[in-house]
């Protein structure tokens, strides 16, 4: 009987080495930490901020158009970061002819900005002063364009 006790043994002293191993195993895994292998491609292309890759301080081509832009006889385009404060939005006030200003809500879409005013969906787009139709800003260049020909304003 005394024979076989070592073997009977074995079974329960393999157990224990295997649980020490695992936990070993584990502890060398837990210390282990991935590493990172960074290129440096200068010319590789830019990301696409407006595929969705929009960080904090990604900026849209139509946040360029901040400010007041001016048209013939008063008229006006005042294009400012909505109150929200989300990105690619706009709070707009238009004096687009001598009887009427209004409040407009405007998002960018692209290279423009769309709104909606007398249930007409319209879109501000960068043009140059014979787009928009006035003698008075024939020649600019740094132009917003809402109608050709019709209606229009400049820096």
């Amino acid at each position: 009987m005394r024979a076989l006790s070592p073997l009977l043994l074995l079974p329960v002293l393999l157990a224990g080495c295997a649980k020490s191993a695992d936990n070993e195993a584990v502890a060398n895994n837990a210390t282990n930490v991935a590493s990172v292998e960074t290129f440096d491609e200068s010319d590789a292309a830019p990301i696409d901020n407006q595929a969705g890759n929009q960080g904090a301080d990604a900026r849209l081509p139509t946040d360029d158009w901040v400010g007041k832009w001016t048209g013939p006889e008063g008229l006006f385009l005042d294009i400012q970061p909505s109150p929200d404060g989300k990105p690619g939005h706009y709070a707009l006030t238009n004096k687009d002819n001598l009887d009427r200003q209004g409040d407009y809500p405007g998002v960018a879409e692209g290279t423009t900005i769309r709104f909606v005013r007398d249930g007409k969906d319209l879109a501000i787009r960068p043009g140059n002063g014979d787009e928009t139709g006035f003698k008075y800003l024939a020649g600019k260049t740094d132009c917003l364009i809402v109608v050709k020909g019709q209606e229009g304003y400049c820096r």
